[in-house]
């Protein structure tokens, strides 16, 4: 059926495919045997950025301590420049990149740079304070994916649910991970702690390697099929 405004704007309410009345939305949606995958990425993707972000940046003066980078105005500087750098960047590689070679790698360089900032001695300050500063950049540029991706991975009729979602498993991720840092630093020591962080976004990649669709340069329709 095609609804005509005015000359030349045509809407098209025709349905192609299986009947749009059988594909019902809501949360149970999300979890029927075409979609969990996708749900599952992005709840387990989203939540392995953000645990160590916010681990990392809530206790922020002791990580800087251990990269002999004292706590001041210099330090804030430095890692708000890398933070907008990195965000800036970010945006340019989310519209060059495909989105899974973006992710993936995002995941490989953090996760190395938190595994460099654990086994590195004490002595060598300044390639701790370049490891830093890759995880900083790095991980505020694959930020940027975190606005794009879900949304790109559910069809219509549950995109706001799959979506918020993902969205509440990474605040449920990122407290636990708040709460659990300290308990390790204080149990296993800062280096181990940030070894396991680096766990965690090892996961991440592993992830997204088996199961992140490629949704660049797709419509919305062909990006929740794909």
């Amino acid at each position: 059926m095609k609804k005509h405004f005015g000359q030349k704007v045509v809407l098209d309410t025709s349905v192609q495919g299986d009947d749009h009345r059988n594909m019902p939305g809501g949360f149970g949606r999300l979890f029927q045997r075409d979609l969990i995958k996708r749900t599952l990425f992005n709840c387990v993707f989203f939540v392995c950025l953000v645990i160590p972000y916010f681990a990392i940046y809530t206790f922020l003066p002791d990580i800087l301590k251990l990269i002999k980078l004292s706590d001041g105005s210099n330090a804030d500087l430095l890692l708000n420049g890398l933070l907008i750098a990195g965000a800036i960047v970010g945006i340019w590689l989310t519209i060059k990149l495909p989105r899974r070679v973006f992710l993936i790698a995002s995941f490989a360089v953090t996760a190395a740079a938190l595994a460099m900032l654990s086994l590195l001695p004490d002595s060598a300050s300044i390639a701790m304070v370049a490891a830093f500063a890759l995880f900083t950049a790095t991980l505020s540029a694959v930020s940027n994916l975190v606005g794009v991706y879900p949304p790109e991975c559910f069809p219509t009729e549950v995109r706001a649910c799959g979506v918020g979602f993902a969205i509440a498993c990474s605040r449920l991720g990122s407290a636990i991970g708040v709460f659990l840092l300290p308990i390790g630093i204080k149990t296993f020591g800062l280096q181990m702690s940030m070894m396991v962080l680096a766990a965690v976004l090892v996961i991440g990649m592993v992830v997204s390697m088996a199961w992140a669709p490629e949704t660049r340069n797709l419509c919305l329709n062909d990006a929740a099929k794909a």
